[in-house]
């Protein structure tokens, strides 16, 4: 698996840095920029279908996961897993989709399981944008776009060109839904109404017992800043009330069916995943490619 990750690393550290002037396919996922092509006009608002959690099969059909944060100062922070066969960690991407000079870029680094990075400590690898349309983002080499532009937000489409002695261009494609298509099969020992609602229930506490070991962490790392904690501590209060209304909201919404239970749980549970992850992203890491505090929380399951 190591091999496969570092293949991967190497051909799209190739690509991603080329320019090309090949035909565009209609049948392909991705696209190229003519030699010294210019990026049209884009802003992150444009992309506001990506933001959330989405899950897929990956490489070789192992489980694959990427999650995107609402633009932060011009800037969306996205992470990639990609798990084994075995359920562990393969790699990891650590992802900004930034907005400059009146367009966009999206920028990454590759991260073994032992956070180890694959690139230099400054390196990274940059896509521009070759084109933008409803509900798609085309980077050279690199596309995000929906599953159905009719459907925004209901499944997501991630692929990327891989550089190859073959005639044929070689893409590795990923196919994602969110979480909440997904969780009818999350249980799989569930056989009632009232075993899936006792199965998001546990999610739930592993979920919140994930959110307070990064919240003692990052209080911990924080500890010498009074301000800095009284802020943390706040902004803890108010996720827990903006939480409990919105997936009050949801409940209230779904009450006269019989899943109301576990639909709000999963958006318990999906809210306060975002907010671990939020957590680890302000106060778990670091500007540079130093590995972070902790890793980075996956979606639970």
């Amino acid at each position: 698996m190591f091999a496969i990750g570092r293949l991967i690393g190497s051909v799209l550290a190739a690509i991603a840095l080329a320019g090309s002037a090949v035909a565009q396919d209609a049948a392909l996922e991705t696209r190229l920029g003519e030699k010294d092509f210019e990026s049209p006009p884009a802003s992150l608002d444009q992309l506001d279908w990506l933001v959330g959690q989405w899950v897929g099969d990956g490489i070789q059909g192992a489980p694959a996961m990427e999650s995107w944060l609402p633009p932060t100062g011009g800037t969306m922070v996205g992470t990639f897993v990609q798990e084994t066969s075995g359920g562990e960690i393969m790699f990891t991407e650590h992802l900004y989709l930034m907005q400059e000079n009146g367009t966009l870029a999206l920028r990454l680094k590759h991260f073994n399981a032992d956070l180890t990075a694959w690139e230099e400590k400054d390196d990274m690898l940059t896509f521009r944008l070759v084109a933008l349309e409803p509900c798609a983002a085309y980077f050279h080499a690199l596309t995000l776009r929906c599953a159905d532009s009719d459907r925004p937000g209901e499944g997501l489409v991630a692929a990327v060109r891989m550089q190859s002695d073959k005639p044929e261009v070689q893409e590795l494609v990923f196919r994602f839904e969110r979480p909440s298509e997904r969780e009818a099969n999350s249980c799989p020992d569930a056989s009632t109404t009232l075993d899936l609602n006792q199965c998001f229930a546990d999610r739930l506490t592993v979920s919140e017992e994930r959110r307070a070991a990064y919240l003692a962490a990052a209080t911990e790392r924080e500890a010498a800043n009074p301000l800095v904690l009284e802020q943390i501590r706040g902004s803890e209060k108010a996720f827990e009330v903006y939480r409990d209304s919105e997936c009050g909201a949801v409940w209230e919404s779904w009450k006269e069916g019989t899943i109301r239970t576990m639909i709000a749980l999963g958006c318990q549970i999906e809210l306060t995943d975002r907010r671990t992850h939020t957590i680890w992203r302000n106060w778990l890491t670091y500007m540079d490619s130093s590995a972070p505090v902790l890793p980075a929380p996956l979606p639970t399951r």
